[in-house]
C-alpha cells in the first residue's frame, strides 16, 4: 500500500544496499539507517478509512534519528507488543515529523516517552483542548516545537513552558488560542515565537521585552490592539518581525527599527486605519539593515517613506491601503534590482512609467487613479512578470501588442477600465503560460479568441461587459484546460456551440447576447458544472434531459423563448433555478430526490396544474417564486415543512472548489528554524449570483451573503383556490409571503402570528371573509400588509407596525370598518345585534349578486330585441345604415387629412 514512487524506487534498487534507496538515510560508517522519510505515503483519496501506524515497523531501525510522517493521512499507531513502551525502542530519535495527518491528544502517551526529541512537528491534526503541558513534561531536550494548524484553546502557555529550558523555537499560529499574550514564565532562550491567526486581544504587553534573544516574533492576525510598544527597539537580534492585520492605533514611528542590523522582514498593518507610521531622523539616514521583506499596509502614509531610498535588497514591498499620489516612483524601481514582488494598490497613484524590471513577477497597481495609456513597451519592460493586476483604474487605449511577447505570463486582470479596441493577435499563443485573464468591464471589441493554439494553459476567461462580436468559434475551442468561461454582457451572435460540452467546466456564463438556436444537450450533460448562465438570449426549443449526477449546480435560463415542459432530470442536483419570463407549459415536474436545491424561480411562464407535494420535501428551499402561471387547485399544506435554512454553503459559493484555484510563489527569501517564508498568491473565482425575488411590492436583488437572509414564498398570480392552509403559519423564517391574485377563500389563518420574521404579507385580490385575526399585531417585522379586494369585515386591529399601514392595505373590504378608513363601527353591541349584522352581511352580498344578475338580462334583452328590429325592412333600419356609412366615409375623410 506504500506510495507508487516510492514502492518503485524501491524495487528497482533492491538488489542494492538501502542506504542507496531514495527517502532513506544511513550512517556513512556503520550503514545502519538513520533517517526514514515517508511523508505523503499514501496516495490522496487512498481509502475510506483512516491508516494506523503499526509500530512494529520500525523496530529494525535501534539507530533512527530523523522520521518523518508527515501527509500521510495517519489517524493514530499502535504496537501490539509492547504498547507504548515502545519509546525505547527509539532511544536516538531527534527529529520527528508528524505534521498535516489526524492525530489527537492520545498521540502524547508515546511522544512523552521519547526523551531524546530535540525537534516536534505536529501542526496540522487535529489536537483539542488546552496547551499539552502535562503530556510534553518529559521532553527536557525539546528545541523546537511546532504546534500550528490544530485546535488548541485557552490562555498562551507561559510557566508551563519552564521546564523544556532548551526550547528555542514555538509556533502554535492558526490555532484557537484567546486572551492576553501574557507570557509569564522565563524563557529568555527563545529565539522564534509564531502565535498568528489566533484569538488574542488587548496590548503586547511588557512582559515581551525579556525575549531579548528573539529572532522571529509573528503576532500577525490576531485582534491586539492599542500602540506598538517601543520595546522593540530592543531586540537587537531581530530578523523577523511580523504585527500586521491587527487593530493598532496610534502614531509608530520608524525609527524604533533604525538599530536593528539584523532585521530581515518587517511587516505592519492595521484594521483599525487608526495607525500612523512616521519617520523622523531615520528618513535622512535609513535602517542599519537591509531589508528583504517589507510591509506597510494600511499605514496612513501619505509619501514614500525616506529610508527606502537606502534599500538596495527589497524582494517584497508592500505599500498597499495608504493614501500615496503622484507617478509611481522610478527610483525606488530602479535601487532595487532584486526586486519580485511590488504591490501599490489602493492608493491614488495616476502616471506609470516603468525601467526594464528583470526580476519583477506581482505587480498590483488595482484601485489607483491611473488615466493614460499603457507604454507601447509594457511586455518587454516586464519581461518576468507572473502576476499583473491593473483593475479599477481609468486605463484606456489598446492592450500594447508587446504583452503577447510575456511568455511566463499567468494571471492578467485588467478589469474596470476603459481599455478598447481589440485583443493583440497573439495573446493565447505568445502568453503560453496564462491560466487566467480578466478583462471584464471594459470596451474591448472584435473577436473574444483573435488567433489560439492547442499550447495553451489558460483555465479562466472572464471577459464580460464588453463589446465582442462575432460568433463562438473554434479558436476558443482550442483552449482546452478552460474549466471557467464569462462572455456574458457582450454582442456575440450565432448559435452555442455542441462542443462546448466536451470541456470539464466549472462555470458557463454567456449571458445577456445575442444567441439563438436550441440549447445543446452536451451542456447539461458536463459532469462539474456548478453554474450554467445562459440568461437573456433568443434561445428557443425545449430544455435538454439532463444525465444523472450527484453534483449541485445552478441553472439560469431566464429570458429566452424557451418551450415545452421541464423535464424530470433538471432538478437532479440542482442548488438554484431561473427559468422565469419564457413560454414554458405544462405541470411542475415532481423534482425526484433534489435534497441540494435552495431557489427555484419559474415566474412568468405557462405552467398548469397543481403544485406537487414533492416540493414539501426540498427542506433547505429558501426561495420559492411560482407567480404569474396557471397553476390551480390547493395550496399544499406541507409547504409548511421548508425550513429556509439553505442547504448549501452560505455564500453561495462553491465550498473548496476553487480554494487554491490557482496559486503563484516566489522562491523562498527568508528562511529560520519554523520560517520558509516565501511570497504567494491564491486564487479563486469570485463570480456573483444574483436573483430576483418580489418583496414589500417590489423586486430586490439577492446576492452573495444578502441571500443567505432570504426566505420567500411567492405564489401570487395563479388559479389556486380553496382556503390558506392554517401550517403555512409555522414558516417562522420567512420574510416574504404573497398569495395575492388568486382565488382564496376561508379566513386569514390566525396562526399567522407565529410567522416572527415576516416583513411582507399579501393576500390581496382573493375571497377571503371574516375578521383580521388581532393577533397579527403581534408581527413586529411586519413592513407591508395588503389585503385589499377581499370579502374581509369587522374592525381593522390596531397597534404597533398596524398603525403604520394606510387605507391601501385594505381597499375593496366594503365591510371593514375602523381606521385607516373612514368608516366608522359605531358603539359596542350585544351578541344578538352581532348576529343580525352578520345577517345584514350575507343580506348584503346577496343583494350585490341579485344587482349583477339583472344588468346581465337586461343588457342579453335588448341586444336581442335590436337584432330582431334589424331584420325587418323599414324606414328606420336604411336610416341607420345610411348613418353608419356616413359615419365610416368621415372616418375615411380624417384619416386621410392626417
Amino acid at each position: 500500500d506504500i506510495h507508487p514512487d516510492i514502492a518503485r524506487g524501491w524495487r528497482t534498487t533492491s538488489r542494492r544496499s538501502c542506504c542507496s534507496w531514495r527517502r532513506v538515510k544511513c550512517d556513512l560508517n556503520n550503514k545502519r539507517v538513520t533517517g526514514l522519510f515517508l511523508g505523503d505515503l499514501y496516495p490522496s483519496g487512498y481509502s475510506n478509512t483512516l491508516p494506523i501506524l503499526n509500530l512494529t515497523f520500525l523496530y529494525p531501525f535501534e539507530e533512527l534519528q530523523s522520521l518523518n510522517l508527515s501527509m500521510s493521512s495517519l489517524g493514530g499507531w499502535f504496537d501490539q507488543t509492547q504498547g507504548y513502551k515502545s519509546h525505547e525502542r527509539f532511544r536516538h530519535l531527534e527529529i520527528l515529523d508528524l505534521s498535516y495527518n489526524f492525530f489527537n491528544r492520545s498521540v502524547f502517551l508515546l511522544l512523552n516517552e521519547v526523551v531524546s526529541l530535540k525537534t516536534l512537528f505536529l501542526g496540522g491534526n487535529y489536537i483539542e483542548g488546552g496547551f499539552p503541558v502535562k503530556e510534553l513534561i518529559n521532553l527536557k531536550n525539546l528545541e523546537l516545537l511546532d504546534l500550528k494548524l490544530n485546535n488548541i484553546s485557552g490562555h498562551l502557555p507561559g510557566k508551563e513552558l519552564t521546564k523544556l529550558k532548551k526550547l528555542k523555537a514555538l509556533d502554535l499560529s492558526e490555532n484557537l488560542l484567546s486572551g492576553s499574550l501574557q507570557m509569564t514564565g522565563k524563557l529568555e532562550q527563545l529565539q522564534e515565537l509564531q502565535v498568528s491567526q489566533n484569538r488574542f486581544i488587548g496590548e503586547i504587553p511588557h512582559c515581551f521585552s525579556r525575549f531579548s534573544k528573539l529572532r522571529v516574533l509573528d503576532l500577525s492576525s490576531n485582534h491586539l490592539s492599542g500602540k506598538v510598544p517601543s520595546f522593540i527597539s530592543n531586540f537587537k537580534s531581530m530578523e523577523y518581525l511580523s504585527l500586521h492585520d491587527n487593530n493598532f492605533e496610534g502614531l509608530f514611528s520608524l525609527d524604533l527599527i533604525s538599530e536593528l542590523t539584523e532585521l530581515k522582514v518587517l511587516k505592519l498593518s492595521s484594521k483599525s486605519s487608526l495607525l500612523q507610521v512616521v519617520e523622523t531622523s531615520v528618513s535622512s539616514t535609513g535602517l542599519k539593515s537591509q531589508l528583504r521583506s517589507l510591509t506597510l499596509s494600511n499605514c496612513n502614509l501619505s509619501n514614500i517613506p525616506g529610508f527606502l531610498r537606502y534599500q538596495k535588497e527589497l524582494r517584497i514591498l508592500d505599500l498597499s491601503s495608504n493614501t500615496l499620489s503622484g507617478p509611481v516612483p522610478t527610483w525606488l524601481l530602479k535601487n532595487n534590482t532584486k526586486l519580485q514582488v511590488l504591490l501599490l494598490q489602493n492608493n491614488s497613484f495616476n502616471t506609470l512609467t516603468l525601467p526594464r524590471l528583470h526580476k519583477l513577477q506581482f505587480l498590483d497597481l488595482s484601485a489607483n487613479n491611473f488615466n493614460h495609456q499603457l507604454p507601447k513597451d509594457f511586455g518587454l519592460m516586464l519581461p518576468r512578470l507572473r502576476h499583473l493586476n491593473l483593475s479599477n483604474n481609468e486605463f484606456h487605449g489598446n492592450m500594447p501588442s508587446s504583452v503577447d511577447t510575456m511568455e511566463y505570463f499567468e494571471f492578467m486582470d485588467l478589469s474596470y477600465n476603459n481599455f478598447s479596441g481589440k485583443l493583440p493577435r497573439d495573446l493565447f499563443t505568445g502568453c503560453y503560460s496564462l491560466k487566467w485573464l480578466k478583462l471584464s468591464h471594459n470596451s474591448f471589441t472584435g473577436p473574444v479568441v483573435p488567433r489560439s493554439s492547442d499550447v495553451t494553459s489558460l483555465m479562466t476567461l472572464i471577459m464580460d461587459n464588453n463589446m465582442f462580436t462575432g460568433k463562438i468559434t473554434n479558436k476558443l475551442r482550442n483552449l482546452r484546460l478552460l474549466t471557467v468561461i464569462d462572455l456574458s454582457n457582450n454582442f456575440l451572435t450565432g448559435t452555442i456551440p455542441r462542443w462546448l460540452g466536451g470541456f470539464f467546466l466549472d462555470i458557463l456564463r454567456i449571458s445577456n447576447n445575442r444567441l439563438h438556436g436550441v440549447i445543446p444537450p452536451s451542456l447539461f450533460n458536463i459532469p462539474y458544472l456548478w453554474l450554467l448562465d445562459l440568461s437573456g438570449n433568443l434561445l428557443s426549443g425545449t430544455l435538454p434531459l439532463r444525465s444523472d449526477s450527484d453534483y449541485g449546480y445552478i441553472l439560469d435560463l431566464h429570458n429566452n423563448n424557451l418551450t415545452g415542459s421541464v423535464p424530470d432530470t433538471l432538478w437532479k442536483g440542482l442548488v438554484l433555478l431561473d427559468l422565469r419570463n419564457n413560454r414554458l407549459s405544462g405541470n411542475i415536474p415532481r423534482f425526484m430526490s433534489t435534497p441540494s436545491i435552495d431557489v427555484v424561480l419559474l415566474r412568468g411562464n405557462n405552467l398548469t396544474g397543481k403544485i406537487p407535494k414533492e416540493l414539501c420535501g426540498l427542506r433547505t428551499l429558501r426561495m420559492l417564486d411560482l407567480s404569474h402561471n396557471m397553476l390551480s387547485e390547493s395550496i399544499p399544506s406541507c409547504l409548511s415543512n421548508l425550513s429556509g435554512d439553505g442547504g448549501n454553503d452560505p455564500d453561495w459559493y462553491p465550498a473548496n472548489m476553487f480554494s487554491n484555484f490557482m496559486d503563484v510563489y516566489t522562491e523562498v527569501y527568508y528562511e529560520s528554524l519554523l520560517v520558509s517564508e516565501r511570497f504567494g498568491l491564491d486564487y479563486s473565482v469570485d463570480f456573483r449570483v444574483q436573483v430576483e425575488f418580489a418583496v414589500k411590492q417590489r423586486y430586490d436583488s439577492y446576492m452573495r451573503g444578502t441571500l443567505n437572509q432570504m426566505f420567500g414564498l411567492d405564489l401570487s398570480s395563479n388559479e389556486l383556490s380553496g382556503e390558506i392552509p392554517e401550517e403555512l403559519g409555522d414558516l417562522k423564517r420567512v420574510r416574504s409571503l404573497n398569495l395575492s391574485r388568486n382565488s382564496l377563500s376561508g379566513s386569514i389563518p390566525g396562526r399567522f402570528s407565529n410567522l416572527k420574521s415576516i416583513e411582507s404579507l399579501d393576500v390581496s385580490f382573493n375571497k377571503l371573509h371574516g375578521a383580521i385575526p388581532s393577533q397579527l399585531t403581534m408581527l413586529q417585522s411586519l413592513v407591508v400588509f395588503n389585503v385589499s379586494y377581499n370579502n374581509l369585515s369587522g374592525v381593522i386591529p390596531q397597534g404597533k407596525q398596524f398603525n403604520t399601514f394606510g387605507e391601501n392595505s385594505y381597499l375593496g373590504n366594503v365591510l371593514l370598518c375602523g381606521s385607516p378608513t373612514n368608516k366608522s363601527c359605531g358603539t359596542t353591541m350585544s351578541s344578538g345585534e352581532k348576529g343580525e349584522e352578520e345577517e345584514d352581511d350575507k343580506t348584503g352580498l346577496i343583494d350585490v349578486v341579485v344587482l349583477w344578475m339583472s344588468l346581465g338580462s337586461t343588457y342579453v334583452t335588448v341586444l336581442i330585441g335590436f337584432m330582431v328590429f334589424m331584420c325587418f325592412n323599414s324606414p328606420w333600419r336604411r336610416a341607420w345604415f345610411c348613418l353608419v356609412d356616413a359615419l365610416i366615409d368621415r372616418i375615411k375623410y380624417l384619416l386621410g387629412v392626417i
